[in-house]
């Protein structure tokens, strides 16, 4: 088996720093960005095929992990366009799914944890969910699969169509393909939202070590981490297959000209270290999109800050439908038209709200150099490179090692030289004005989105329902007092 430790390449890609080009043939972002052949004009009014994923990260070829088959999806992103430096709003799925579905920040459309149980977490019930938002605009829209976003009746986020109910990677394609095999023949356009579980754990599709395995930095590598890592990139390379078979049945449709296709996952791969924690590998995400005739082609890569609450913004203002007011992300039209060579914004932010064990609740600012991270729970700083079996530590029978002492409350990263977040400069004086200027503008964020826990300690649904039953019992002492 050929061992596979990261080299410049990946290193440049996966950090975000440098705009290296991997085989693409051009890099947006820069000062000089010209305007882009093909226009959007064709993607007013188009069709909408999104694919989405669990834990995947950029685990893939096209974002410079060499280990991998995924040849379906970097396909995909060297004929469309890619985000290199694109963020997801929280490290677990539910919350930022619901971000990126909703436009708006976990803490403000409710979604601030897990919606399965014994979780609970839910939309507000005045939340629009992309489903509904393009239905009211003319739009058929359909569920194949997983959605992740509600544990009740998908139909309610707005869906028409409910589809693979079992969310069986097989049953999913096949609904899928006898969609996009008879679809776009008729006066609605349609927004199809197909879901897989892939590539959560447990990994049930045997290993591939074809091409090594990657040992991601913040992994050690031994035997058992290198066995597991083999069994994801199998996961990895069922799912790429799975892919190819639903943009094959696009491509011999009739719809396949005017459908705008968009892949993303939810977060960064699960392992410790990743998933469930605010670093960079916990909240870094996949974007690619591709619709012909258009200038979302020709394997363009960019560079801006870009966070997933902006994607729904940005798909609307795309299909020439309203943004409604109250989102909260940005539409980033004008920097794929060529208008505009920065980013609309110029930090992203993050939330993490604890379960299962996890003691790291916090909120996080990304600009383009710093990261900071400030934490509302007891805990203590994790040992990097983890040796921890992952899928111990997945299952919560075992943690990563950690230092003695206290984590601190705030963390900071300069993440040009110190791509991996490993020197916590917030405690150095000549970092004291960064760290307030930084804090400042998370505090300012934190109020914008209505964070909770500017108020005090989180809210879950369990201490809802234990204070409902607490209120019932004052009710009934009350009645009591008052009859005696």
């Amino acid at each position: 088996m050929r061992q596979s430790k990261m080299n410049r390449r990946e290193f440049l890609n996966r950090s975000g720093i440098a705009a290296a080009g991997l085989g693409i043939s051009q890099v947006m972002g820069g000062e000089n960005a010209q305007a882009v052949s093909g226009g959007l004009s064709n993607c007013r009014g188009a069709n909408v095929l999104l694919i989405t994923c669990h834990d995947l990260g950029r685990h893939l070829g096209c974002y410079g992990v060499e280990t991998v088959h995924t040849e379906n999806i970097d396909g995909l992103a060297a004929r469309g366009i890619r985000f290199r430096n694109y963020f997801s709003t929280d490290c677990v799925c539910s919350p930022s799914r619901g971000a990126f579905l909703t436009g708006r920040y976990p803490q403000s459309n409710g979604l601030m944890g897990l919606t399965h149980k014994p979780w609970g977490w839910s939309l507000n019930e005045d939340e629009r969910h992309v489903a509904a938002i393009l239905r009211d605009a003319g739009y058929e829209t359909t569920l194949i699969g997983l959605q992740h976003v509600t544990s009740g009746d998908p139909h309610k986020l707005g869906y028409n169509n409910v589809l693979s109910k079992d969310r069986k990677a097989g049953e999913t394609v096949r609904a899928a393909r006898e969609f996009l095999l008879k679809a776009g023949r008729g006066d609605r356009p349609f927004y199809l939202e197909v879901g897989f579980f892939e590539v959560h754990r447990p990994f049930t599709n045997g290993k591939d070590a074809e091409k090594g395995v990657f040992i991601p930095p913040y992994l050690k590598d031994t035997p058992e981490i290198r066995e597991d890592l083999a069994r994801f990139q199998g996961s990895i390379r069922f799912f790429d297959k799975r892919v190819g078979e639903i943009l094959d049945a696009l491509k011999q449709g009739p719809a396949a000209e005017k459908t705008l296709v968009v892949f993303t996952s939810d977060h960064g791969i699960p392992y410790p270290g990743a998933k469930w924690c605010l670093y960079e590998p916990g909240i870094e995400n996949p974007l690619i999109m591709s619709q012909p005739g258009t200038a979302l082609q020709g394997g363009r890569v960019y560079n801006q800050l870009m966070s997933n609450v902006d994607f729904l913004p940005t798909l609307l203002d795309l299909l020439g439908i309203g943004i409604p007011e109250n989102l909260q992300g940005y539409s980033f039209k004008e920097v794929l038209e060529g208008a505009a060579a920065k980013s609309p914004r110029s930090e992203i932010f993050a939330q993490r709200t604890s379960h299962a064990l996890r003691d790291n609740t916090s909120r996080a600012i990304r600009t383009e150099r710093y990261k900071l991270i400030r934490y509302f729970e007891p805990g203590r700083v994790v040992e990097f490179p983890i040796d921890a079996v992952p899928q111990r530590v997945a299952e919560h029978i075992e943690r990563p090692k950690r230092k003695p002492g206290q984590r601190p409350v705030v963390q900071l990263f300069d993440l040009k030289d110190d791509p991996h977040e490993r020197n916590d400069l917030a405690a150095q004086p000549e970092y004291a004005d960064m760290v307030r200027d930084l804090s400042d503008r998370l505090w300012q964020w934190a109020e914008q989105v209505g964070d909770p826990i500017l108020k005090g300690p989180l809210v879950t649904p369990y201490y809802k329902q234990a204070m409902q039953d607490y209120n019932r019992y004052r009710q009934n002492s009350g009645d009591k007092n008052e009859s005696n």
